[in-house]
């Protein structure tokens, strides 16, 4: 470059410093509260094992599986089908399926059954109860596989010291399993039919069957009177 070449001048825009985009990026950021964010990973993120993640699944798969060309849907079947195991599962207070997998296969429908009539006769709604209801059908089969086997080894002729701790075992079990299902009944039936309270103000009071307690309205006597029905 020449001496006589002028010097190139700097304009005034070239000066002014213009924010950089991670400036204004940062300028329009929020600063989130912990509150915020447990309320944002609550509704943003979810295990594959939350109901309401896996009913979210089902439905797009679902929904993409009716859109879907004949030859595309044939392709979806498989995968959609077996995504309903899990809403299936998640449903369990309700249809008693994971239920029946706690006891032998040949017991399930058993089980599912007595849930079933239990629910029905208590007219059972809350998931308290319906727990309940699992625990006491749950218990009634394990108490019909129990009972099924030793019915089976009783009878046999031979005898060994494994066996015999074997069936002392399940014996116990059996045990077990019978006063868990009474206490079960026990709790649901205080639950669906509660006690009656009855406070009596008077110095002397005899209740029994069939008789009633009238209250003397003179303040005078204040002991209640008790007549037979």
């Amino acid at each position: 470059m020449s001496k006589n070449t002028p010097k190139k001048l700097k304009s005034k825009s070239a000066d002014a410093k213009l924010p950089a985009k991670s400036d204004e990026k940062k300028s329009l950021a929020k600063d989130y509260t912990p509150e915020e964010i447990l309320e944002m990973v609550r509704n943003d993120l979810h295990i594959t094992s939350d109901p309401d993640y896996i009913l979210e699944t089902v439905t797009k798969k679902v929904n993409a599986f009716l859109a879907a060309s004949d030859k595309e849907a044939e392709t979806m079947k498989k995968d959609m089908l077996e995504s309903h195991s899990g809403v299936l599962d998640s449903m369990g207070l309700d249809t008693h399926y994971a239920l029946a997998t706690t006891v032998s296969e040949k017991h399930r429908s058993l089980v599912i059954t007595v849930a079933r009539q239990i629910e029905k006769e208590y007219g059972c709604k809350t998931a308290s109860e319906k727990v309940l209801i699992q625990l006491i059908a749950g218990t009634y089969g394990k108490i019909i596989g129990y009972s099924s086997v030793m019915n089976s080894n009783i009878y046999e002729l031979s005898i060994s010291s494994e066996k015999n701790g074997y069936l002392a075992i399940l014996s116990k079990e059996l045990d077990r399993a019978h006063r868990q299902l009474i206490t079960a009944l026990t709790t649901l039936r205080q639950i669906k039919n509660p006690p009656l309270e009855l406070n009596v103000r008077a110095k002397t009071a005899f209740v029994a069957q069939n008789q009633q307690i009238n209250a003397v309205n003179n303040p005078v006597q204040q002991d209640e009177i008790i007549k037979p029905k």
